[in-house]
């Protein structure tokens, strides 16, 4: 059993050491800097309280910083999306743990990336659970929110809609 737990701590050491660092010849100063004052103008809107959103940007400038160690520009546009997502599902995770979540309604018109961005939530959040059935979970569930919101959906998702709407859509999970 000892071996076993020195072998282990040597591996999760290795893959901690072998994590790609980020590049300094792209993340300079200057560059971390434009990325923050663009990512703070862009949330503005919806975080309007300076502190709140200071916060939520430096959490945005780190996770991107780590999540793509050569730069923004050599990603691709969806690869980029992609870590946005996932990056801002685990603030939202973390600040309603904290009971500080504080983003201002807004509405998002529907889009490939509005869906990609629901789908990829619930996939995280129940795609381990429910493997075979959660795209169709999350088809009910984007086409009744459709049906509520035709053009554009109400971000953050009234925790009531949201509710309502995924009790309506449990059935298809349950069915493979």
């Amino acid at each position: 059993m000892g071996k076993f737990f020195l072998i282990f701590i040597g591996i999760v050491f290795i893959a901690q050491t072998d994590k790609a660092q980020p590049n300094p010849k792209v993340w300079t100063p200057k560059y971390e800097v434009g990325l923050y004052n663009y990512l703070d103008s862009t949330s503005k809107s919806v975080m309007p309280d300076p502190v709140k959103r200071k916060k939520y940007v430096v959490f945005l400038v780190r996770r991107i910083k780590e999540g793509i160690p050569n730069g923004i520009n050599s990603v691709s546009k969806d690869s980029l999306q992609s870590l946005h997502i996932r990056v801002e599902r685990e603030y939202a995770i973390q600040e309603h743990n904290t009971g500080n979540a504080d983003l201002v309604p807004f509405y998002e018109k529907w889009s490939p990336y509005t869906e990609k961005a629901f789908r990829q939530n619930y996939v995280a959040i129940l795609g381990p659970k429910y493997p075979a059935t959660v795209n169709k979970f999350c088809d009910c569930v984007i086409g009744k929110l459709k049906k509520i919101y035709p053009d554009s959906v109400l971000l953050p998702l009234p925790k009531d809609i949201n509710k309502k709407v995924s009790k309506e859509c449990l059935d298809v999970l349950q069915t493979p």
